[in-house]
């Protein structure tokens, strides 16, 4: 049995590198190893990530935090949405 097995590399794009190292560093900040976590708590570290990631590029753009979707839905105050993200 000689399968073959063709396997195509790409090189990640700037974005999915920052959205990597921020996963890794929610995962270092909370002490977790993403690959042993359950899914449920895989699910939220990808959640708190990707907010951060949010936060990050609306601040490099001087937006307010009211650009960014708010975390989990929870409701921000208006003087929150006002901040600079």
């Amino acid at each position: 049995m000689n399968e073959h097995i063709d396997i195509e590399v790409k090189r990640m794009s700037k974005e999915s590198i920052e959205m990597l190292n921020n996963l890794s560093a929610v995962c270092k900040r909370y002490g977790i190893n993403y690959y042993r976590a359950t899914q449920e708590m895989r699910d939220l570290l990808d959640t708190i990530a990707l907010h951060e990631y949010q936060l990050q590029k609306a601040r490099e753009q001087g937006l307010t935090r009211s650009s960014v979707p708010p975390f989990m839905g929870i409701k921000r105050s208006e003087r929150s949405n006002n901040r600079p993200a």
